[in-house]
């Protein structure tokens, strides 16, 4: 890839990226760091795909660097936090892309199939806000990834749609305490992407098909597109959208 430096919108900026080296998390550091950012994208167990992800971003000129550790352990956590301050004098863009748990009809959830889905889709991320944000310069972006089942029922979403509801809430706050200190926060919402995340789902193939079946544009959202709005929200463009929650699904919540 030959980069063109007019592109490089994000030259000299540092990204944290949660989940970042699968899914959507993949394509956000790779969108980010193909306009110029130093990405630092945080994985917990898949050191495969860590690895390739760093030797693509090598072969093509892009600076990605791949942190593991769990963000929900207290001292892995902090081994994180202290990995990403030594190679990032700063922090302009935070983006949470990782989220886990555990599909089941909410009856059958326990206790700690809850505690396991928050501590990674909401509790991480407020842990991690905390320990960065005094790095975050104005003009500074927090995004989340979230999902429809953060306001409307979905089966077998009961654990992941509660947190993303949660999650939703908490991101209005920071939002609000955020911006006059010049650091915009929103989420994003797309619909039904794929991705291997939707294999936990015990109905794939069914759901896959009424949801296209239900959406106006005909087709689903790949990681590609939601990276592409992440990357917009980046931009000085966007310093005025807060709290928003951005949906990028084909229209199909027009009709539901």
């Amino acid at each position: 890839m030959n980069l063109n430096n007019n592109n490089l919108i994000f030259k000299n900026k540092y990204a944290v990226v949660t989940g970042g080296t699968r899914g959507i998390g993949k394509a956000v550091s790779w969108e980010l760091a193909r306009r110029g950012a130093k990405v630092l994208a945080l994985f917990g167990r898949d050191t495969k795909s860590a690895g390739l992800l760093e030797k693509e971003a090598q072969d093509q000129g892009l600076e990605i660097t791949c942190i593991k550790g769990d963000l929900c352990h207290d001292e892995k956590f902090a081994e994180v936090v202290r990995q990403i301050l030594e190679k990032a004098p700063q922090i302009d863009f935070l983006v949470h892309c990782a989220a886990s748990g555990v599909h089941r009809n909410a009856m059958e959830l326990s206790l700690k199939h809850m505690r396991w889905t928050f501590e990674i889709n909401v509790f991480a991320i407020h842990n991690l806000l905390q320990n960065l944000v005094s790095k975050m310069p104005r003009g500074s972006k927090v995004i989340a990834v979230t999902s429809s089942g953060g306001t409307k029922v979905i089966p077998y979403y009961a654990a992941v749609g509660s947190s993303k509801g949660a999650l939703e809430s908490l991101f209005r706050h920071y939002a609000y305490e955020l911006a006059p200190q010049g650091i915009a926060v929103n989420c994003v919402c797309p619909g039904l992407v794929l991705t291997e995340a939707i294999d936990a789902f015990p109905d794939r193939e069914a759901r896959i098909e009424k949801t296209k079946a239900a959406t106006p544009s005909g087709s689903l959202v790949v990681p590609e597109e939601v990276a592409n709005v992440i990357a917009f929200l980046c931009q000085p463009e966007a310093d005025n959208i807060i709290g928003q929650t951005i949906v990028l699904d084909g229209g199909k919540t027009l009709l539901s």
